[in-house]
Order: C-alpha cells, then sequence, then structure tokens
C-alpha cells in the first residue's frame, strides 16, 4: 500500500461525524497507480495494490470505488472483476476499469466480469472524481432504503431538494422555500426521536461535499436547539438556516473548488465572501424565506472579536442562533474531507475551537456543543 493512503482508521465519534470516502487502484505500474492517486487524492483517501489478491487481502472496508487497470489479470476460472464481486468488502463497490479496455467476448463477457463503468486515460480529475462520486453516491443512496422511516425521508427528501436547487440558483430562478421546511420537518422528527446517527451513518460515505456538510450542519443544528430547550419556531429556523447557509456555492468559481493550495487574497474574497453575499441574495430575491432564516446564513461566518465576514460584526451585533450556527459550521468543516486537508477528529476539532478560537466563538456554547458531541457519540 502507498503513502497515499494517509489517513488513520475512523471510529467512535467519527464514525458519527466524519464523511469517509476511499479508494482502492488495483494496476500492476506503480506509476499508473501514482498518477491515479494524484488526480482523486482531492476527494479520496486511496490505497494502491499490484493486484487483486493483494487488495482482498488488505482492505477490510468498502471503499467507494475500485479502479482496476486493463492489464490486471486474474486466472482462468476468477478472471479480476469476477474475484472482486465475490469478496465480502466488494461486493456492491462500483468498479471502474481504465486504460485500454478490448470489448470482452466470451466468458469475459459473463455479468459478474463486466465492470460498472471505464475509462480511458488520460483522464481529468474533475472528470474521474465525478464518475466515482456518481456511482458510489447510488450505492450510498440504496442502502438507505434500510433505515427507519423517518431518517430515510430526512435523507431523501433534502437529497431530492439539492439536486434540483443547483440549476434554480445559478440560474436565479426561485426557490419555494416550502420545499426547504418540508425536508426540514424529518429531520427535526428524527432528532426529537434520537435518531440523528442514522442521518449522520447515510451521509458518511456520500460524495457531494456540498450537500453532506449542509445537512450535517443542518443536523446539529436542530440536535444543539433541542438539547437547550428551543422552541419549536427556533429549532425550524435553525434546521432550515443550516440547509440553505450555503446556497451561494453553486456560483463557486470552478478553478477554485479543488484547489489543493491555500487561496489569495482575491480567491479569498471570492470563494468566502461572495458565497455568503450570493446566497443571502438569492433568499432575499427570490424566495419567501424567513427573515430569521436569512439573518442567521448572513451571519454563520461573523466572528465575537470581529474578524470574520462579510460584515465585520462584534460580539452582541451577532443574532444568538447565528452564533451557534457558527460554532456548528466550524465543527462540520474540520471534521470533513477537504480537497486541501484530511478530516480532523471531532475531539481535535473541539480542541481548536476552545483553544485557538476562543475569541472567535461564543465559548459557553461551545461547551454545551462539546458534551452533546461526546455524549451522542
Amino acid at each position: 500500500m502507498s503513502a497515499h493512503a494517509s489517513v488513520g482508521p475512523l471510529g467512535g465519534a467519527d464514525a458519527y461525524f466524519s464523511p469517509g470516502r476511499t479508494l482502492v487502484v488495483i494496476d500492476p505500474s506503480p506509476r499508473q497507480r501514482d498518477d491515479l492517486a494524484k488526480l482523486a487524492i482531492s476527494a479520496f483517501r486511496v490505497s494502491d495494490f499490484p493486484d487483486v489478491e493483494s487488495a482482498v487481502a488488505r482492505v477490510t472496508k468498502a471503499p467507494s470505488a475500485i479502479l482496476v487497470g486493463a492489464g490486471v489479470t486474474g486466472d482462468a476460472r476468477t478472471p479480476p472483476i469476477k474475484r472482486l464481486r465475490k469478496h465480502p468488502s466488494f461486493g456492491r463497490t462500483p468498479i471502474i476499469r481504465f486504460g485500454a479496455s478490448p470489448a470482452a467476448s466470451g466468458p469475459a463477457a459473463l455479468a459478474d466480469q463486466v465492470p460498472d463503468a471505464e475509462i480511458r486515460l488520460p483522464v481529468s480529475s474533475p472528470e474521474l472524481i465525478r464518475l466515482i462520486s456518481t456511482l458510489a453516491n447510488k450505492t450510498v443512496e440504496e442502502d438507505w432504503a434500510k433505515l427507519p422511516d423517518g431518517p430515510r425521508a430526512a435523507l431523501g427528501q433534502t437529497l431530492s431538494l439539492f439536486n434540483g436547487v443547483t440549476d434554480l440558483v445559478g440560474q436565479g430562478k426561485p426557490i419555494e422555500f416550502k420545499t426547504v421546511s418540508d425536508a426540514c420537518s424529518p429531520v427535526l422528527d428524527t432528532v426529537r426521536q434520537s435518531g440523528h446517527a442514522y442521518i449522520f451513518e447515510g451521509l458518511r460515505n456520500h460524495n457531494d461535499i456540498w450537500y453532506v456538510h449542509s445537512l450535517r450542519v443542518a443536523t446539529l443544528l436542530a440536535l444543539f436547539g433541542h438539547r437547550i430547550g428551543l422552541d419549536e419556531g427556533s429549532l425550524m429556523t435553525l434546521a432550515e438556516a443550516g440547509l440553505v447557509h450555503d446556497f451561494g456555492k453553486t456560483a463557486y468559481p470552478p478553478h477554485l473548488s479543488g484547489k489543493m493550495g491555500a487561496l489569495s487574497p482575491e480567491e479569498r474574497a471570492a470563494a468566502h465572501d461572495g458565497h455568503v453575499h450570493d446566497t443571502v441574495k438569492y433568499l432575499r430575491q427570490h424566495t419567501d424565506a424567513p427573515r430569521a432564516v436569512i439573518l442567521v446564513a448572513e451571519q454563520h461566518h461573523e466572528r465575537l472579536d470581529g474578524s470574520g465576514y462579510p460584515n465585520r460584526l462584534k460580539n452582541g451585533e451577532i443574532n444568538d442562533l447565528a452564533r451557534m450556527a457558527a460554532i456548528v459550521d466550524v465543527f462540520s468543516a474540520l471534521t470533513e474531507r477537504r480537497p486541501y486537508r484530511a478530516a480532523m477528529a471531532p475531539a481535535q476539532a473541539l480542541e481548536v475551537m476552545q483553544e485557538l478560537m476562543r475569541d472567535k466563538l461564543d465559548l459557553q456554547m461551545v461547551r454545551i456543543f462539546r458534551n452533546l458531541v461526546v455524549e451522542t457519540a
């Protein structure tokens, strides 16, 4: 296994809060494996192997997908794809064949030897990641059918909302805010019934970063508000704000979405201040969104010391629900994988928030949230 498999195993609280995306690459050529790993590393933790037997022996949890080179061979009775499909960890894992792939004929055309997709090299990083994500998400979403009614409805309705909203926001077309409220209702019901862990588990291997982040924030905010005893109206405001707080990211500059290094001041302004501005502008001009939801979305990046954005608000200028949203958004971002860094463990993220952001976040609320995370996990 190469050095690309750099993130440690997940367990305990990580299983609830840190989305896991892994990819297995199998090819006899070290250079080929390394090239593919570099293309996918911004979105996946990559483990690579020279042959099928090595992968079968070393991988114990199902990855998001398996990339199999055209040069990978098996024996006459068990070709490589058939061998992978028989393994308990890989039975439902999407398999993508890459390279110069000859047309299947004879025994090789059997269904259990046909990959889910094929790609020819060279391939771009966005194209590869998009294909892997599409196939992996289909498998993840099929598994939601096994969940209890509440979490299944929460995941299904919020995903349906997100599948349609990107084009609406990008084109400036209005969204009927009732669809947001309707999608949040099963989220709140699930939180009240202590079934939120099913939502986190359902999201854990999903590859739509924007959707995963938004629903995690919405669920954690609902859980946070429920813990401190907020009324039903405030709980709905928190859930709705969590779900829509990043709508403006549909206008996020494409060349920045996968950037590995630090952003320049100009890029930061476009990516950070810009997405908040775009979110608020959209909600104000084109929907019947409640004012409280818009306020939380507008202020969730403000900080108590005035270092936040977009309006550099301080202390009492920041709405109480927005203070909660800031805490949850930071925690969610730190515990999610990004193109430029690995995900933090929840305990590490909470320590960063308490120690390095003590002047920026409401520490009393951070302590309450910390207890909530520990008890939930």
